[in-house]
């Protein structure tokens, strides 16, 4: 598996996460910057959510399965959630040889559940 830690599309970046379980690959993609570091947490947090996650599972040796979500505020276009998808696709050497369908929801927020210590 080829390492990365930057998404780029355009004039947009964001940092990325690869976390591998066996053959199946699961990406989020997210603000470094957002995360609030261990000293932090004691505060009152609300916590960066992210901008997405893409799971890559790999089905045998010629097939596989892409799946995820986008959050449609910072992935405007069809282009860019296509470079997102061709992204995590490029993280498997033999990805191309393969024959992967994908379904990637691109989301609006409508609203969250919270739980920041408070009471």
């Amino acid at each position: 598996m080829r390492k990365k830690t930057k998404f780029e599309c355009g004039d947009f970046s964001c940092d990325v996460a690869i976390y591998k379980n066996g053959q199946d690959i699961v990406v989020r993609f997210y603000d470094k910057e957002a995360e609030h570091t261990e000293e932090e947490i004691c505060n009152y947090v609300v916590v960066a959510a992210g901008y997405g996650y893409l799971c890559l599972h790999l089905k045998g040796e010629m097939a596989g399965l892409l799946s995820g979500f986008l959050v449609g505020e910072i992935f405007t276009t069809n282009a860019m959630m296509s470079s997102a998808i061709e992204f995590v696709l490029n993280l498997i050497p033999d990805a191309h040889n393969r024959y992967i369908p994908y379904n990637v929801h691109k989301i609006e927020k409508t609203g969250y559940v919270q739980y920041n210590g408070e009471i």
